[in-house]
């Protein structure tokens, strides 16, 4: 997946998706969709937002933007974070 933002004008504020179990994988869970927010638009939904155990999350609104990500990892990614640089 690549998210082509419009120059320098463009950047990131935001993140949301769904989370929930990964199928046959005996109750492990992962991030299964994730859409990204800039100042200009919405990228996304990138994966399956609808599926049994499905759970919503974002990232915290505040005025900023996203400068880096933290994530972790057990085979599929199961964790994301968002480093915010704030205006």
């Amino acid at each position: 997946m690549k998210v082509d933002l419009d120059g320098a004008d463009e950047y990131l504020t935001g993140i949301s998706g769904f989370y929930g179990p990964v199928e046959g994988h005996n109750g492990l869970e992962a991030i299964m969709a994730i859409t990204f927010h800039t100042n200009k638009k919405i990228y996304g939904p990138f994966g399956y937002e609808n599926g049994s155990g499905f759970v919503y999350f974002s990232s915290t609104a505040s005025p900023g933007k996203i400068v880096g990500f933290q994530g972790r990892n057990n085979g599929f990614l199961s964790a994301i974070g968002v480093h915010m640089e704030y205006f």
